[in-house]
């Protein structure tokens, strides 16, 4: 479903003639059940806050409770190099999945917001 609400409002963008930079790069359902999105690396919040009411209408079409698009207020990257990934290999997405827990229970603080 998470990526299913990326699709469906890059389509939307696209439908509608937004910059073709003006789209979303991943989209994931959080713990306490808010969706975040990250943003194409060229675009930014207020870019796409231009596009709010063709963002709810398109997520809706998905998941029929979204009421609001806010920006993130403290948004960072991190790259991450040179892991060690031979324990998380060969076990498809469980063992990605295992890594990002990895890194945010060593890290205190840290939440990734995608998919590793």
């Amino acid at each position: 479903m998470d990526q299913e609400i990326a699709s469906v409002i890059n389509s939307t963008h696209f439908h509608q003639q937004a910059p073709a930079h003006i789209v979303i790069m991943n989209a994931r359902r959080l713990a306490k059940g808010e969706i975040t999105a990250i943003a194409h690396l060229n675009s930014t919040a207020k870019m796409i806050r231009r596009y709010h009411d063709m963002i709810i209408t398109a997520a809706r079409t998905v998941v029929k409770g979204v009421v609001d698009v806010e920006e993130n207020e403290s948004s960072e990257r991190l790259k991450i190099h040179e892991v060690p990934h031979i324990q998380y290999m060969g076990k498809g997405m469980e063992g990605l999945q295992m890594m990002q827990e990895e890194f945010e229970a060593e890290n205190e603080g840290i939440q990734i917001p995608t998919t590793v």
